[in-house]
């Protein structure tokens, strides 16, 4: 994890009430502990955007809910804490919410999910600045489906694994497309730098979920 990466104040205070609101007050507690992150026990970051908060504090927070609840156990804890994360976000940034349905809603829902996909990568270029790439994200499309790449995700480096790890980000997308659409859509990550490709790919159907059951 690069030592000079940092991120906003609100992303890592976003993290710690989403995961206290799941695993409560004393879960979150043994989890810095068990980091060694102590300092932002009952000391949450201010509500700004500012950078100021070193990436390797995100990145050891991370870790240690894999470690303490194993791969396949935290996978859906992760799901939950990702999902939760863009529905306090949207709550704490209405304006930006609001916006942006504004200024789609007559548009078709493709068009929708989008818009909403580019501010996503938008938004992550500018509170998770990467050293490394820029773009760090991009958004592709195809006949099915919308591709989003990441190339310098935080939860996926350093990490070596058989599948897939960024569950989180998978969590975010649902939120974000089914809270932009009305609908459900399949998310999944299609390719991760823990199993050695080159990226972070997420996958997201443009079907909704219930009519891909029936294919």
């Amino acid at each position: 994890m690069p030592k000079e990466g940092k991120t906003d104040n609100i992303t890592m205070r976003l993290w710690l009430e989403t995961i206290e609101s799941v695993v409560g007050p004393n879960g979150l507690k043994s989890i810095l502990n068990y980091g060694h992150i102590e300092r932002y026990i009952d000391n949450f970051p201010p509500d700004n955007d500012k950078l100021e908060i070193p990436l390797e504090d995100l990145h050891s927070l991370y870790i240690s809910l894999l470690e303490l609840f194993g791969q396949k156990g935290a996978r859906s804890l992760q799901l939950r804490i990702g999902r939760e994360f863009i529905r306090i976000g949207v709550t704490k940034r209405p304006t930006i919410a609001k916006a942006l349905k504004l200024s789609t809603r007559l548009l078709p829902e493709q068009k929708r999910m989008r818009l909403a996909l580019e501010k996503f990568a938008e938004e992550f270029e500018r509170r998770q600045p990467s050293p490394l790439y820029t773009p760090r994200m991009e958004v592709q499309e195809e006949e099915n489906c919308f591709l989003l790449v990441d190339k310098d995700n935080f939860e996926s480096n350093g990490v070596t694994s058989e599948q897939p790890m960024c569950a989180t980000c998978v969590g975010r997308l649902q939120y974000l497309v089914e809270w932009i659409t009305g609908h459900e859509h399949e998310v999944k990550e299609v390719e991760c730098r823990a199993m050695g490709d080159l990226a972070d790919v997420f996958r997201i159907s443009k079907a909704h979920k219930e009519k891909e059951g029936r294919t």
